[in-house]
């Protein structure tokens, strides 16, 4: 709105946010929803294999893609996306607000997961560039490099940020309740979002072979921002996304609520 001029492409995703304030296009690519295959040799419920992480999606959520406007107010506008893969329903509510929300984009997920042997990442290809990227774990925050045989999914709370290499401009990816996260190349990030292994025989826990099956809600967001994320204070849209206001309208009652001293009364 008065910060960001975000497009949708004809299957639905983010091909395009211009940040008017930094006057720069953030993104190379469009934001996609990707499928990888995810087939862990053992300990399935918490183990992805290298191998796996190295090739490229085996799909992306598209289809024919049902796009309608859910809100369209002076505060906050909103369009909502739905689409269908591999088994698994999407709805996903891109959202743009006013005031110091508007300094971010939000995604609101609804997924209906049933999909065999794999995981789901949103994928952002950035127009920043740099080797490292910056994971905060609430306590601190981690610089790490681009995925390698020993380092190829990595955690994080609440946000993780690509600041490019010339320090002028960056992006920041919130999440709401998704903790894991890669980096394929120098220009993309990826948010990990469900999961859903596929079990070898070596492995066992045939169980697991439904883990994440079912109803999802989440939602994880996007910043741009000036310098790098400390200077820009991007840290606070994650913590503001995590705890938003919430409006309540208490019961009515008679009189004056005040104490003969000035206090409330109980």
């Amino acid at each position: 709105m008065d910060r960001i001029a975000l497009t949708l492409n004809a299957d639905g995703d983010v091909a395009s946010i211009f940040d008017k304030q930094l006057n720069r296009e953030l993104l190379n690519e469009p934001i996609r929803l990707a499928i990888k295959n995810d087939t862990p040799a053992q300990w399935p419920a918490w183990n992805m294999d290298w191998t796996d992480q190295q090739k490229p999606p085996r799909a992306y959520v598209g289809g024919a893609a049902q796009i309608r406007v859910v809100e369209n107010g002076p505060v906050r506008v909103a369009v909502e996306v739905a689409r269908e893969t591999e088994g698994s329903k999407f709805r996903q509510t891109v959202r743009l607000s006013t005031g110091d929300a508007g300094n971010r984009i939000e995604f609101g997920n609804v997924i209906d997961w049933k999909t065999r042997a794999a995981n789901l990442k949103a994928t952002f290809p950035l127009t920043a560039s740099n080797s490292k990227a910056t994971y905060n774990w609430d306590v601190g925050t981690f610089e790490r490099g681009n995925d390698d045989e020993r380092k190829f999914e990595v955690p994080s709370h609440q946000w993780f940020d690509l600041t490019d290499q010339s320090g002028t401009f960056g992006v920041t990816i919130l999440s709401d309740c998704k903790y894991g996260s890669d980096k394929p190349d120098d220009k993309t990030l990826r948010l990990t979002l469900v999961r859903t292994p596929g079990i070898s025989p070596r492995a066992g826990y045939a169980d697991q072979s439904t883990q994440d099956w079912g109803h999802h809600e989440f939602v994880y967001g996007l910043a741009g921002h000036n310098g790098d994320w400390k200077q820009a204070q991007t840290d606070w849209q994650a913590y503001r996304l995590n705890q938003p206001l919430i409006a309540f309208e208490s019961s009515k009652h008679p009189g004056d609520r005040m104490g003969s001293r000035g206090r409330p009364s109980m």
